[in-house]
């Protein structure tokens, strides 16, 4: 049996008299795509933050291919091979597309890698080669989201994480992205967890779901069994909405 790529044993984050998160535990398989759901409020960016190595756990360790990275700062998780997005997009703005992630594809390859040829790879995945002399302020929100994901995972990207990327994007802009986001899977191998709140792409995109509430987990497994989970829907997707936005 494969190493787990990703392992979260009993985080807890407490902020002063707040408990953010409280003895998350899960384990999450090489190759597979997560999708983290729940309210408002419910936890999912603390743990991506905790997990990424931006915030400390309070409580609990983090593992990546069963090493523990619990103490280890951003940049080496990064270097490791633990990548993520940000809601808001941060981009290099007095860089072009192709020198956004070449930074990442220099900085992030493996010793001995060619970081241009994987820069190029990364580009006409994420189909941003035409793009490539542009400044982040000539592209749409789609193009600046797909840049953002290219440098994350040029280089060396094991384990991407994914936070809110499609926010903000037409319904056919996002099914764009989500079927590059497949193809990384399907073509890299990469390891995918992603934040999403728009049902209709969580279904296309997860092959398993955990749900976060009140900074617990609620529910972990298949997509179709956890949607109709009574607690599931009391406390998120709602009875006739959680449906409906399943099947459309």
């Amino acid at each position: 049996m494969s190493q787990p790529a990703l392992q979260v044993h009993d985080v807890t984050k407490t902020f002063g008299g707040l408990t953010a998160l409280r003895d998350v535990s899960f384990s999450i398989p090489d190759g597979a795509i997560v999708g983290l759901i729940g309210p408002n409020g419910a936890g999912k960016s603390t743990l991506f933050e905790v997990v990424s190595g931006n915030l400390p756990p309070s409580k609990g360790r983090v593992q990546l291919y069963g090493q523990d990275i619990t103490t280890q700062p951003a940049h080496v998780r990064r270097r490791a091979g633990l990548c993520r997005t940000f809601q808001k997009v941060r981009l290099f703005d007095n860089l072009t597309v192709e020198q956004n992630v070449s930074v990442a594809a220099c900085c992030c390859a493996p010793t001995g890698g060619n970081w241009r040829r994987e820069m190029a790879t990364v580009l006409d995945q994420m189909r941003l080669a035409p793009l490539a002399g542009r400044l982040p302020a000539q592209l749409t929100l789609a193009d600046r989201k797909r840049v953002e994901i290219a440098r994350a995972i040029a280089g060396h990207c094991r384990v991407l994480m994914l936070d809110e990327s499609l926010s903000g994007l037409t319904h056919e802009e996002a099914d764009e992205v989500v079927s590059e986001i497949v193809a990384l899977n399907r073509t890299r191998g990469t390891t995918i967890v992603f934040v999403e709140h728009v049902m209709p792409i969580v279904a296309r995109l997860a092959q398993r779901l955990i749900v976060l509430h009140y900074g617990a987990v609620l529910a972990d497994g298949l997509p179709a069994d956890v949607v109709y989970d009574p607690n599931v829907v009391a406390a998120y997707l709602g009875s006739k909405w959680g449906d409906l936005a399943w099947r459309s």
